[in-house]
């Protein structure tokens, strides 16, 4: 053979081997972003597969985020409107009366006391648990949040439990238990 044809032949040989780790790397790099863009796709909210709600019944999580901002935003309209007539009546996180939007409003200015001006800012809920059983449901939150402890921002967390009712298509807070030991509070 002429010395230019094994050149060519090795030219041609070192393009095909380009050519094929090209195709690798291109196939390894569309998997890649085809995998992502499924798992994705695919993460969703799990919490919705696994209540198995019927149609047209609501998320009762959105409630307790509904309720916990009604304290944020000092609004007792949607404190009323996701909290059952008993529940209002018998809730003791402060001494005050929360059947009434001025009740409500005693209550915050005490749960607000000795904490920082941003308190609310701070307040973090996550869902833990979620049970649906019928016109029932059950959750159970971690809630964690900032005060002031003689004058230091300090972080505290609690579990709570919310039991809820559906009526006429809307998930209302029924009754709500808290491990809260006040250990938060200034001496």
């Amino acid at each position: 053979m002429f010395p230019m044809q094994e050149a060519g032949t090795s030219v041609a040989s070192r393009y095909s081997a380009y050519l094929t780790a090209l195709a690798g790397l291109a196939i390894i790099v569309l998997g890649t972003v085809l995998g992502l863009v499924a798992g994705i796709a695919s993460r969703g909210d799990d919490r919705d597969d696994a209540l198995q709600l019927p149609p047209g019944v609501p998320d009762p999580t959105e409630v307790i985020v509904e309720w916990d901002r009604s304290f944020r935003d000092a609004d007792c309209e949607t404190f009323r409107q996701t909290t059952t007539a008993d529940f209002r009546s018998e809730y003791g996180q402060a001494e005050a009366d929360y059947s009434t939007c001025a009740g409500f409003r005693d209550g915050l200015e005490e749960i607000q006391a000795g904490k920082p001006r941003d308190f609310w800012r701070t307040y973090r809920i996550e869902v833990t648990e979620v049970s649906v059983d019928g016109s029932r449901a059950r959750i159970e939150t971690e809630e964690t949040w900032e005060y002031l402890e003689r004058g230091d921002v300090e972080t505290a967390s609690d579990t709570y439990t919310y039991d809820l009712v559906l009526l006429d298509g809307e998930w209302l807070i029924d009754d709500a238990s808290f491990l809260y030991d006040g250990s938060e509070m200034p001496a």
